[in-house]
């Protein structure tokens, strides 16, 4: 159950980022994310009807911490992927999301079979390959989407630890909670804009647009399958696990890259791949 919800939350993740990124193209950002937020959290709340949510206190205190950690982690992770390229700020994030659950749980003494851990090893090579594109014709990445991108790892890290604390009984409580704080953060980023004279009559005027429109839709749906599909990964096994798997969201991003955007993929980034379905088999093994 792990490994396949795992998979689905970096599946999910991958194409919600790529969606995304072409919306942030079109408008700011934090405004990209502030919609997203708002359809999440009302696919979060119609789910939650379904699967159950407990509002315990610690589940409570536990996801305002993660919906502050999404708001930071989602507007700048749109934001690096907006200045670009999106095959190498995309798998930076996700080492860094990655890294951070991994040394938690190692540091907390969780014992590891060795399948897993040398699974755990080749998936995080394996993100690296699929970020590394030799070659002179390569865009590198500026400073500012350096920055973005490890300050949404870090922000990613914190959701992961922050939601793997809640209790396993309280169902789709912490993502509901997640949602709305982020939300709320998002709003006052928007106002802040707009107090400071930012053209925010443009946001409105080119989300009105029926293709805009459906991106941010998308985005807000895959991010909040990812975050049910991490989740359930985290509930029925271990953190370092499941925050590999998700971490190989950037698969899906740079393969739909490819595809709708014509970004080449290199010879690295292949074995990357392949690299990344063979650790996956170890996974499932151990």
């Amino acid at each position: 159950m792990t490994i396949v919800f795992g998979l689905l939350s970096a599946f999910s993740y991958g194409y919600a980022d790529f969606v995304g990124a072409l919306a942030a193209k079109k408008i700011r950002a934090v405004a990209v994310t502030t919609y997203s937020f708002s359809f999440g959290l009302v696919i979060a709340m119609i789910l939650s009807l379904f699967v159950g949510a407990d509002y315990q206190r610690e589940t409570i205190v536990l996801s305002i911490y993660a919906g502050i950690c999404s708001a930071i982690a989602i507007s700048c992770l749109y934001a690096a992927l907006a200045l670009g390229p999106i095959s190498i700020v995309s798998p930076l994030t996700a080492v860094i999301s990655a890294i951070v659950p991994v040394m938690f749980d190692v540091f907390s003494g969780q014992e590891l079979s060795s399948f897993v851990a040398i699974a755990v090893v080749l998936i995080l090579i394996a993100v690296v390959l699929v970020g590394f594109v030799p070659g002179e014709k390569v865009q590198l990445p500026s400073v500012p989407a350096v920055l973005y991108s490890i300050a949404a790892g870090l922000g990613f890290s914190g959701i992961f630890l922050f939601l793997d604390a809640t209790a396993s009984d309280s169902g789709l409580a912490s993502l509901v909670v997640m949602r709305a704080i982020g939300l709320l953060l998002l709003l006052a980023g928007l106002l802040l804009l707009w107090l400071k004279g930012s053209k925010q009559k443009q946001f409105i005027e080119r989300l009105s647009n029926l293709k805009l429109f459906g991106l941010v839709l998308l985005a807000g749906f895959g991010d909040v399958l990812g975050n049910v599909g991490f989740l359930v990964a985290t509930r029925t096994g271990s953190l370092t696990v499941a925050s590999v798997l998700t971490a190989l969201y950037p698969v899906g991003t740079i393969l739909l890259a490819r595809i709708f955007l014509k970004e080449r993929i290199a010879l690295s980034q292949s074995f990357g791949i392949a690299l990344a379905i063979g650790a996956c088999a170890l996974l499932a093994l151990g």
